[in-house]
């Protein structure tokens, strides 16, 4: 058999040149390595700073969501609103429909405008059945107005000329 040789303090001059390029082969890995990580750091932070950004605009641009209205304000505020609805009609071309048609032959006796129904209740006398028809034709012809319909219509006992009663409703035209 052979002997086996055991020398612990002889160097080895080919090993060194090799531990050295492997050590520096590790450092350049190293090196890149910490240079990548660095990169994908600083794009991470930009990322969630523009997800932090897009998330604020977000909040921002969605509605706030009511809260629950008292009862009692509820009312005010149909209350507002009808009032506010009823000031915003055109009044003038109410008015100026009823002034076209009126004649001497019949008198108004109540205007009830309904401005959530667009329409117009109207009561009037006329001394003559042919009169009140007419009023209702020149009602119709007017551009304020539409669909004007007589309702009821009966001959007042009570007075000595007799005349006829009457009511109608018309469509109120709001923008015309």
């Amino acid at each position: 058999m052979h002997a086996i040789e055991l020398d612990y303090v002889r160097k080895r001059s080919g090993d060194v040149g090799k531990t050295a390029l492997l050590l520096l082969a590790a450092l350049v890995v190293l090196l890149a390595s910490t240079g990548y990580y660095l990169a994908m750091e600083g794009e991470v932070a930009s990322s969630e700073q523009a997800v932090s950004a897009k998330r604020q605009t977000l909040q921002r641009l969605q509605p706030v969501p009511d809260r629950p209205r008292e009862k009692g304000l509820e009312q005010a505020i149909e209350q507002a609103n009808a009032v506010w609805l009823s000031l915003n009609q055109p009044w003038p071309e109410l008015f100026a429909a009823l002034e076209a048609s009126k004649t001497d032959d019949v008198a108004l006796l109540a205007v009830e405008p309904d401005p959530l129904k667009h329409s117009v209740r109207i009561t009037a006398e006329a001394k003559k059945r042919e009169a009140m028809l007419a009023y209702v034709e020149r009602l119709e012809q007017q551009p304020g107005l539409g669909s004007v319909v007589l309702l009821e219509h009966h001959i007042n006992q009570q007075d000595k000329e007799k005349p006829f009663r009457f009511s109608l409703l018309a469509a109120w035209k709001t923008g015309s």
